[in-house]
């Protein structure tokens, strides 16, 4: 086996409480080589966080619970995944809401009816680096 390796693909957890938004980011990430995670609200997306090796989060603003503003601040404040980098991809396309989850420590913020989702995959490779 010499010169074989095999490389894990990476994980990204999508968090949104709309299940067709999940359902074709999961389908356009997994058909890009990706394993995709959901949850439907914050509070799963943090057990996830705990179950599983994520690499990288997308995550939706607007939740009932654990929002996603909630969710950012819980993330980026625990040791154990404050490392990891959140896309956030939000239907809220004020400047506000977009410097707040900026300064809560999301790497890039998405507005869904203004992106294809090329545009999603795109700034997962960037931020994975590759």
């Amino acid at each position: 086996f010499s010169g074989c390796f095999f490389v894990m693909a990476k994980k990204i957890l999508l968090i949104d409480d709309n299940h067709l938004t999940r359902e074709i980011n999961g389908s356009v990430l997994e058909q890009a080589g990706y394993k995709t995670v959901t949850a439907g609200d914050g509070r799963q997306g943090l057990d996830k966080l705990g179950e599983e090796n994520i690499d990288l989060i997308i995550l939706d603003l607007i939740m009932p619970g654990i929002d996603g503003f909630e969710f950012l601040k819980l993330c980026k404040k625990n040791l154990l995944t404050q490392h990891i980098p959140v896309v956030v991809l939000t239907m809220r396309d004020s400047p506000q809401d977009i410097e707040r989850a900026k300064r809560l420590g999301a790497e890039v913020c998405l507005i869904k009816h203004k992106m294809l989702p090329k545009a999603l995959l795109d700034s997962v490779r960037t931020i994975l680096g590759e």
